[in-house]
């Protein structure tokens, strides 16, 4: 079965960018990168009996974190993940 991940850019300045993220916009958490610290955190989970929050976060994050890496920091308004 393929999993789809949506990300969706919440907030962006200087100092963070925060992303929603999840398998369809009605049930989502949320993950932030800090740009000043180098950080990425979990500030929310999927709150889901049907979805492992810990699936989705591990794709958003690696996700982020290409965005911080190879696509030298430019993150977009909207990204999907699909197998």
């Amino acid at each position: 079965m393929a999993v789809f991940v949506l990300m969706l850019k919440e907030f962006e300045d200087e100092e963070r960018v925060v992303y929603q993220y999840g398998p369809n916009e009605d049930l989502m958490g949320r993950i932030e990168y800090d740009k000043k610290n180098g950080v990425i955190n979990q500030l929310s989970q999927i709150d889901s009996q049907e979805f492992a929050d810990e699936f989705f976060f591990k794709r958003a994050g690696r996700r982020l974190s290409r965005m911080i890496i190879k696509e030298n920091q430019n993150f977009v308004d909207r990204t999907t993940i699909e197998p």
